[in-house]
C-alpha cells in the first residue's frame, strides 16, 4: 500500500510552478491563457484507479468569460498532463481532469461614468527621467539597459487600420527581432483586466510581432535577470 501525504501544494504555489512549467516548455499560448486566471488544485476523495490508493484530482481554472471557448479538449489535456507533473508523487493526488469557469462579474450601472485612463500621474514611478507603473517594471528596465538591446518603456503603440492604441510593458529590439515582455500580476494587470492583456496580445501578433512573453510580477521583481535571459533567448531563437 503507497504511503501517501494527501498534502498537495497551496494554490499560490502550484499556479505559480504551473505557469512556470509552461513557460519553459514553450507552451505560451497557454501561458497567455492563464495569466490573471485563478487557479485552484482540489480533489473529491475519489480513488483515480491510476495508482493504489491515489485521489483523482481536479485543476479549477477561472478566467473572464470570454475567454472560456478557448480551453478546447486539447489545451486541457496540455493542462492536465502540466499539472501532475508539478504535483510531487508523494501526495498521492493524480490530476485527471480541468474546470474551467467565468469570473463572477457585477452586472454594469448605466449611470457610472466611463472609467478613465490607467495613466495617472500620482500613481506613476519616475525612475531615471522615464515614468513606470511599477517599481517591478524598473527592475526589469534596470537589467534590459545593461544588454545590447533597444527596447521602449511603457510607449504607446498605434494600430494602423484598427483604430486603436496599446501600452506594452517593454518593447524589445534584439538582433533585429521584435518582441513585448509583459509583467503579470499587479495593479495595471489584474484578473479583472486579463482578457484585455490577452486580446492585446493577439493584436500584436497580427502585425508581425510574435513573441510575447508574460512574466509573473514576483519573479520580475526577485529576479529580473532571469526575466530578460529568459525573453531575450526566446527572442533570439524566434
Amino acid at each position: 500500500m503507497a504511503d501517501f501525504t494527501y498534502s498537495p501544494p497551496g494554490n499560490a504555489d502550484f499556479a505559480h510552478t504551473l505557469r512556470r512549467l509552461l513557460q519553459t516548455e514553450g507552451e505560451t499560448q497557454l501561458v497567455g491563457l492563464l495569466a490573471g486566471a485563478q487557479i485552484e488544485l482540489s480533489t473529491c476523495g475519489l480513488y483515480s484507479r491510476q495508482r493504489w490508493n491515489g485521489y483523482a484530482a481536479t485543476v479549477r481554472v477561472v478566467v473572464p468569460v470570454e475567454r472560456i471557448a478557448e480551453f478546447d479538449a486539447k489545451t486541457k489535456q496540455k493542462l492536465v498532463s502540466a499539472a501532475d507533473r508539478v504535483i510531487p508523487p508523494e501526495v498521492g493526488f493524480d490530476v485527471t481532469d480541468v474546470e474551467v469557469a467565468p469570473f463572477v462579474e457585477s452586472p454594469p450601472d448605466e449611470d457610472a461614468p466611463l472609467p478613465g485612463p490607467t495613466w495617472k500621474p500620482d500613481r506613476l514611478i519616475k525612475h531615471e527621467d522615464l515614468y513606470f507603473r511599477s517599481k517591478t517594471e524598473t527592475r526589469i528596465y534596470d537589467v534590459l539597459k545593461t544588454r545590447k538591446v533597444l527596447f521602449f518603456t511603457n510607449a504607446t503603440a498605434v494600430l494602423g487600420g484598427k483604430g486603436e492604441k496599446r501600452e506594452p510593458d517593454f518593447l524589445v529590439c534584439c538582433e533585429g527581432r521584435w518582441g513585448i515582455l509583459e509583467v503579470m500580476g499587479e495593479q495595471y494587470h489584474p484578473a479583472a483586466t486579463a482578457m484585455r492583456d490577452h486580446d492585446r496580445a493577439r493584436l500584436f501578433k497580427d502585425y508581425g510581432i510574435q513573441v510575447i512573453e508574460f512574466y509573473d510580477a514576483k519573479r520580475c521583481y526577485s529576479a529580473p535577470e532571469s526575466v530578460v535571459d529568459d525573453f531575450l533567448s526566446r527572442l533570439r531563437t524566434r
